[in-house]
Parts: C-alpha cells; structure tokens; sequence
C-alpha cells in the first residue's frame, strides 16, 4: 500500500463506521476488551483492514512488533512497544522536551525522524505525512486537510487506549479496556472476574448502597497517566467510593440503545466500573 492510501485510510471515517463500531464494541466484549472511545475504535478499524504491512522500527535493530494487518502501526524504543496513539494526536510543533532519536520508515513513508522526551517515556513522536489535523468535528468526522507533515503521537503499549482514574494516589482501570490476558495483562484473571462477577463492567441506575460522590474528577488529558487526589485520563466524571471495599470505585456515565433494525432509541445512565490497578508505568 502507497503513502496516499495510507493516509486517505486514517481520514476515512464516516457516521455509518462509527456507529457500527459503536455497536459491535458494547456486544462483544471478549476477547478484546480495549475500549477505546468511538473515534479510537474506528481508527484501529480501519488501520488493521486497510493497511496490510505496516511497522515502524529502529535502524540499529529493525523489528516487527505485530504482524502484518495484525493491528495498528507501531515501533520498538528500549525494548517497548509504541502504538499510534487512539486520538490521533497529531501537532504542527514539536512538544517541549521531544528531541531527536532517530530514524524510521512506515509503509510508503521512508526515513521519518522520531522524538522521544526522558521526562514522558510514555509517549514518542514521529514526523511523517498525513491529512488530518487530528480532530473530530461535532458530527464524530474527523477533519480532513490538505496532506502535509506532522508531528504523530505513539504510546506505550501499556498505556494505549486505557482509562484510568487515580483516586488518593491509587490507580483504578475501567473494565472496558482493563485485559486480564496478553503481552500486558492489567490485572490477573481470577481477579478480574472476581470483580465482574461482584459488580459487572458498568451498572444501572442509582449508585449500589454503601458508594457516596467523591467529587468531579480533574482531566489529565488522553494519553496520558492521571496523578492526584482526583483525576481521569478520560475525562471530568463524577466518582463514586465505597470506604469498606478500596478495590472499586464506580464512574458516572449515560448510554442510548436501539434495537436493531429500529430507529427508537432508549436513554441509560449508571456507572462504569473500575478496578484497582497497580499501573507499572506510573
């Protein structure tokens, strides 16, 4: 695949994607219980069925660290993987403290320097092409521009599409995208479905007795690792706390749901649950 439909494929999300990703991401949880919010799970989407061979790697040991089609692209620094970030976070500028590292090819792309900041491990730039200045207009369509170079957002793998609260210092991971499998298993299984089998992945209705509000979380920003009294790498939601179980806080949330076929749709709200989660890149 040529660098044009490279960069046509990460523009090309449309309502009709979006929803059906939407749909298909809340029916079938297992095996892959990323939840990347509906712009990322497109994006990963149309990355792994359009571009069939696509990876980054270092000059002085080139690897694949997926292979073809397998996934989003990515590439190998100091023995971590780095996934193209599932906001699309692309910049005109360099962020402070980014410096040069080295060289890379991507596809159609051919010798695009990356930059990497010893204060932000978590994250790797790389300057290539692309047609999106990165954002999703009200409609949930990313914006499309002129092609032109940017700067490109790459996570750690651990971090990648994770949603994480951080309530007093401790860590809590939302079950949508916590694995309990994998090359990074957030927690260990049995945990995990202690958890599930105690509270699900999101409840209905009224908070369960025994949780009380914590507050309005502070937001992070995406891609990134929360740190406080109160914060979300997701966004500003209110925090449920149940002082007798510290395993467990529940975040506020609304949902619709139509059945299929139908245009009728019916309002939810509840909570998303997230539980304790030791965070090894924090």
């Amino acid at each position: 695949m040529n660098k044009d439909k490279v960069i046509d494929s990460l523009a090309g999300i449309d309502d009709d994607m979006i929803q059906t990703v939407e749909a298909l991401r809340r029916k079938y949880r297992h095996p892959v219980r990323l939840k990347w919010g509906t712009f990322a799970a497109c994006l990963f989407l149309v990355i792994a069925l359009a571009i069939p061979t696509i990876f980054f790697h270092q000059p002085e040991s080139p690897k694949e660290t997926m292979a073809p089609g397998d996934g989003p692209p990515s590439l190998i620094v100091n023995g971590i993987d780095y996934y193209i970030s599932s906001y699309l976070a692309v910049s005109d500028e360099l962020p402070d403290g980014f410096e040069l590292a080295g060289e890379t090819s991507v596809g159609g792309f051919e010798e695009c320097p990356y930059y990497t900041n010893p204060d932000m491990p978590e994250w790797i730039y790389v300057y290539h092409e692309v047609s999106t200045d990165g954002k999703v207009d009200a409609t949930g369509t990313l914006n499309r521009t002129e092609p032109h170079n940017a700067y490109v957002r790459y996570v750690d793998a651990r971090l990648r599409g994770k949603d994480l609260v951080c309530y007093n210092g401790e860590y809590y991971i939302s079950m949508w995208s916590a694995a309990d499998y994998g090359t990074y298993p957030d927690v260990n299984h049995e945990y995990y479905e202690k958890m599930e089998n105690t509270y699900g992945i999101r409840t209905e209705g009224d908070a369960p007795a025994g949780f009380v509000s914590a507050g309005i979380t502070e937001f992070s920003g995406y891609d990134t690792i929360p740190r406080g009294a109160l914060v979300s790498n997701e966004g500003e939601y209110e925090v449920y706390v149940n002082p007798t179980d510290p395993d467990v806080v529940l975040v506020a949330t609304k949902w619709h749901t139509a059945p299929v076929g139908e245009k009728g749709e019916t309002n939810h709200s509840g909570f998303n649950v997230y539980i304790r989660y030791d965070c090894p890149i924090a």
